[in-house]
């Protein structure tokens, strides 16, 4: 804690991780990034909550909108009171699943399955599936940022053929310049 102190910051607003030892890590993690969850414990039970981010190395998920806890920060727009309502981490255990069908948190169980190509080659990965059935739980496409519809700022295709730097005949320095400021003591390979 002593190190935030000495940046002149306070522990409130930057506060230290709980570390969890290594072996104690979960290895194969089942949820991931915008998954739909249950929370099955806490403050929070017996609701439904989208992932918003994952900490492997403390085992924690945090899920949008659940677990708020008030910050006091200074006043700003975002908080003209200076409290602010901030989501605090749930640890892995006191989340479960949500069933693709039916939306009732369930068990799950990760299976290797092959899946073949078009082009013929066989493919194994792992999934998620409801614990004892068939059933798949797919895993959530990425969110992108597409707030402007609009496409203002890339270039067009023809504009990226076209050819805009020719070169320079003679360099942006005086020569002069460039002997002082080469250093006499390097050593120089033969060119060969």
């Amino acid at each position: 804690m002593h190190r935030f102190k000495s940046q002149g910051i306070s522990t409130r607003h930057l506060t230290k991780p709980q570390w969890v030892n290594p072996k104690d890590r979960i290895q194969q993690w089942n949820i991931v990034r915008g998954d739909k969850v249950a929370i099955i414990a806490g403050k929070d039970k017996d609701t439904i909550g989208e992932i918003k981010s994952v900490n492997r190395k403390t085992n924690t998920v945090l899920v949008e909108g659940k677990k708020l806890a008030k910050k006091h920060v200074p006043q700003q727009p975002g908080a003209p009171e200076g409290i602010m309502r901030k989501e605090m981490p749930i640890h892995y255990s006191n989340v479960m699943l949500l069933h693709p069908d039916t939306q009732i948190p369930t068990r799950i169980e990760r299976r290797q399955v092959e899946k073949t190509l078009d082009d013929g080659r066989v493919v194994k990965r792992w999934t998620r599936f409801v614990h004892g059935t068939d059933v798949e739980i797919p895993k959530p496409t990425q969110k992108y940022n597409d707030k402007s519809g609009d496409e203002k700022f890339t270039t067009a295709p023809e504009d990226v053929l076209q050819v805009t730097f020719t070169g320079l005949d003679a360099p942006p320095i005086p020569q002069e310049l460039l002997k002082e400021l080469r250093n006499p003591y390097k050593k120089r390979t033969p060119s060969l």
